[in-house]
């Protein structure tokens, strides 16, 4: 009776639907270090108490504001772009203030670029001295095989949510704040630095002044169409492949305003100098500093898909494995212990993973350990193994994803093998690999038409199919895919790892 056990059967995909239904019903957005976050782990805690052998809390304080949506290094660089603006405008009193005030909005620029690039693109801590620390916690369940503990397999999704204003109404449009508004703080460092030159060598090079004007000029409508031929020839990872004509016109109004600034000036005699191209910058560059310092919606949102399919599964891997030990199933775990780790703090900066990782990894590895994290689970068609996470640098352990391969194979699971491009973000793997243990990534979001509701109010129940479908019923659209069949399959995929684990000859 027990070999009959069905692992994606009614009962189970209904139970992994609930749970998600369950989170947004009863506790709703769970912004990083919320009373909401606290509330859904405590939920959470309880769920997992029903099936596992332990369940402990750990809690751990870090700065919510501190991700790499900011808005804390985005306000700080902010600042720091005024002060140095405002220093280098004294640059044309005389030759010892344009040396002096030249070099150190130069410096200011380094250090805003510096935070950018650790803050942003490889999320990094780097606002922790001067924010506000708050608590969240991560919760770990526990299986304990029947007999000695000779392995351990983890797997974990993080609870918490977010929404990013920009992406709520602008959709696609977000990430031209991004491109513009962060990335002019380049072209600032070289007119800063050119200044610092001519006053050095006594005069102005009027064709590099000309030149560099010219850059700028051009700059906003070189990402426009970078951006518009994106959504043609499937850059980005595909992100901008399905562009709605709302996003398309967002696009374009901000595209525009740089060169309406532009034209004003130059229609009121604004000369070609230094000092007036970092002037036009800043302006031309407004709409996008604002975007980027709002940012985050500090009430966050449902997270449907990012992330509660996959604490869903983490959830259903519990159930199946307390229902084969319950019915004494042949597969129940002979030697390896599995744990579940549920989450907090992603969206701000992979902290609860990293946290985990850095308080357990030494005890952990002294066995095989090995883990795995589900991120934005939702499509049916095909799931994504990563073999790296290249904007944190990353790398995933190949054997998981060798044996995941396998397994996928087997069970004739669609799936792509492939490194998670820069600019795409990171996930808890990232953070996990970083505190020192072995992981894989199983990704499931579908990058074509994802920025119609990732990180967004709609990100909500209404994406999952209440009723089960045929697995080979994708469904047309963001509005109405088969998300549970994508949780079946990534819970079949990790019921059979357990399984592979359990039974490798060390």
């Amino acid at each position: 009776m027990a070999k009959e056990y069905i692992i994606d059967s009614d009962e189970n995909s209904d139970y992994m639907y609930n749970i998600v239904k369950s989170i947004i019903t009863e506790v709703g957005p769970r912004p990083a270090c919320s009373e909401n976050e606290k509330k859904a782990s405590n939920w959470s805690q309880k769920e997992l108490e029903k099936y596992c052998d332990d369940v402990d809390w750990e809690g751990f304080y870090c700065c919510p504001s501190d991700g790499p949506a900011g808005p804390a290094w985005v306000r700080f660089d902010t600042a720091l772009l005024a002060i140095s603006l405002l220093l280098f405008l004294l640059t044309n009193l005389n030759l010892i203030t344009k040396i002096i005030f030249s070099i150190i909005p130069m410096c200011l620029m380094i250090l805003c670029i510096l935070i950018f690039y650790k803050s942003f693109l490889r999320y990094e801590e780097t606002m922790a001295p001067i924010c506000k620390l708050k608590p969240s916690q991560n919760v770990i369940g526990t299986i304990k095989p029947d007999g000695e503990i000779k392995k351990r397999v983890i797997f974990s999704g993080h609870i918490d949510s977010t929404i990013w204003r920009p992406v709520e109404y602008m959709g696609h449009a977000y990430m031209l704040i991004l491109l513009n508004g962060m990335f002019s703080q380049f072209p600032l460092l070289i007119v800063f630095s050119l200044q610092l030159i001519y006053a050095l060598i006594g005069f102005e090079l009027i064709i590099i002044t000309f030149i560099i004007n010219i850059i700028i000029f051009i700059v906003p409508g070189f990402f426009c169409a970078l951006y518009l031929t994106g959504s043609r020839k499937n850059w980005f990872s595909g992100y901008l492949e399905k562009m709605p004509i709302k996003s398309v016109l967002w696009v374009l109004l901000f595209s525009s305003v740089p060169y309406l600034i532009d034209i004003i000036l130059l229609l009121h005699g604004f000369e070609l100098i230094l000092t007036n191209s970092a002037i036009i910058i800043v302006l031309t560059n407004l709409h996008f500093y604002f975007g980027a310092f709002f940012m985050i919606n500090r009430k966050g949102g449902p997270g449907a898909t990012d992330n509660l399919t996959s604490v869903a599964i983490c959830h259903g891997i519990t159930k199946v494995l307390h229902d084969w030990k319950k019915l004494g199933h042949p597969d129940f775990p002979k030697n390896t212990e599995v744990k579940i780790l549920i989450c907090g703090c992603e969206e701000c900066g992979l902290r609860g993973s990293t946290e985990f990782a850095r308080r357990h990894s030494r005890t952990y590895n002294k066995i095989y350990t090995k883990c795995i994290n589900f991120e934005g689970i939702e499509n049916s068609e095909y799931l994504k193994f990563y073999t790296r996470e290249d904007q944190t640098g990353s790398d995933m352990d190949p054997e998981i994803v060798s044996d995941l391969v396998q397994i996928a194979e087997e069970l004739n699971i669609g799936y792509r093998l492939l490194s998670m491009p820069a600019m795409s973000g990171a996930t808890d793997a990232a953070g996990l690999v970083r505190g020192g243990l072995k992981t894989a990534c199983i990704e499931g979001m579908h990058n074509q038409d994802i920025l119609n509701y990732y990180h967004t109010s709609r990100d909500n129940l209404d994406m999952l199919n209440e009723e089960r479908r045929p697995c080979n019923d994708h469904g047309t659209n963001w509005k109405n895919r088969n998300i549970r069949c994508a949780m079946e399959n990534v819970l079949k995929i990790c019921i059979e790892y357990v399984k592979l684990v359990d039974k490798k000859e060390l």
